[in-house]
């Protein structure tokens, strides 16, 4: 290896890592060809010494960035799960659409972030937080719902739709597929966007600036918003579902007090009471069969089986009457008749309202049923 191969090395080597500190650090730091022309004057003069103390210490300044760099990057993503937690402790889906902007500025760089949804093709502006200026925040949120501008090509956002992904918008203001009027009214010089996802579809997206600290946006914002976004999505995903499972159990509880309701009216009011004991009735194929020109009372037969509403739609049954005469005569709908027979089939293992009536009689001594 000669000297100006060696040379050549190092100083890419130094341009590299002291462009990387100087971004890191918002310093400027001391000229990478000062750095090089001392590694050189160290070859030229065979100082072997020298220029491996030169290389060793350019060597510990690359680790010193990829250290701050990953430290970096590590702490940015740890305030956003430290936020995505918070939100989690919220159970109403809108109030957390209304703090995520919030959020996501308290945990990142951000001084600026704006939440919309996608809906008939337009971006409807939801909530919005700016660092300092909420009522900024409140006029900026306005003047977004009242654009509602519509996703389409060239936009820079239908991409981000598209890929599912986070972007970084540098020189907006000359950018091509930027919407103007939203980058009017935002002011942006530089943005990040991100989608949010849920079950494989996108249902808005998340803008983020840092406009009035005056510095522009990086990779490092673009990974920060996307993880929010990610974790964000799922989190009101499962808030939603949630407050669905929440309003349906409601609804089924309603519905279940509804039908114990109904179903004492349609029961015996009161229990008589006697004073001889009786054997409590089996199934209806384990009943024996009365004995010629006996007749025996279908309260006793039945008792236990059916309720007393079953029962007096059974004997009209066992008369020939139709389900809208049954109706009529006791008063209540052609619907709940139908809920009574059903029911009386079921009971007595009939295959249809004849074999039920034949049934009825049969149990009954052949005594035409009397209401």
């Amino acid at each position: 290896m000669t000297v100006a191969t060696v040379e050549e090395q190092l100083a890419r080597r130094l341009e590299r890592a002291l462009a990387e500190a100087s971004s890191l650090l918002g310093t400027q730091l001391p000229d990478v060809s000062q750095a090089v022309d001392a590694v050189t004057e160290a070859l030229l003069a065979a100082d072997a010494d020298a220029a491996w103390t030169q290389a060793t210490e350019l060597h510990r300044l690359q680790i010193d960035l990829l250290r701050r760099r990953f430290s970096r990057r590590f702490d940015a993503l740890e305030q956003v799960h430290a936020a995505l937690v918070r939100l989690r402790e919220i159970t109403s889906p809108s109030v957390m659409v209304s703090r995520a902007p919030e959020e996501l500025c308290e945990a990142s760089e951000f001084d600026r972030a704006v939440l919309s949804r996608i809906r008939d093709g337009r971006l409807i502006a939801e909530s919005a937080f700016f660092a300092g200026d909420s009522a900024e925040a409140t006029r900026v949120l306005e003047a977004l719902r009242e654009l509602a501008p519509r996703l389409q090509h060239p936009m820079i956002e239908t991409e981000v739709m598209r890929r599912r992904r986070a972007t970084i918008v540098l020189e907006a203001r000359l950018h091509p597929r930027v919407h103007r009027e939203m980058a009017d009214l935002m002011g942006w010089e530089s943005y990040a966007a991100a989608a949010v996802v849920i079950q494989g579809e996108v249902v808005g997206l998340l803008h983020a600036d840092k406009l009035p600290s005056g510095r522009s946006v990086d990779a490092l914002d673009r990974d920060v918003l996307w993880t929010f976004a990610l974790g964000y999505a799922q989190i009101l995903e499962s808030a939603t579902l949630r407050r669905t499972l929440r309003r349906e159990r409601d609804q089924t509880r309603r519905f279940l007090d509804w039908l114990n309701a109904r179903s004492g009216q349609l029961s015996d009011a009161a229990l008589d009471l006697s004073a001889e004991e009786s054997t409590p009735a089996g199934a209806p194929s384990a009943l024996a069969e009365p004995l010629p020109n006996e007749t025996r009372d279908d309260r006793t037969i039945f008792d236990g089986l059916l309720t007393r509403r079953e029962l007096d739609v059974l004997r009209l049954m066992a008369r020939g009457k139709t389900n809208s005469a049954v109706a009529a005569e006791l008063v209540i709908s052609e619907g709940t008749v139908k809920f009574h027979v059903n029911n009386i089939l079921r009971k007595l293992h009939a295959g249809n309202r004849a074999e039920a009536a034949s049934r009825y009689l049969r149990l009954t001594g052949g005594r035409m049923p009397e209401m």
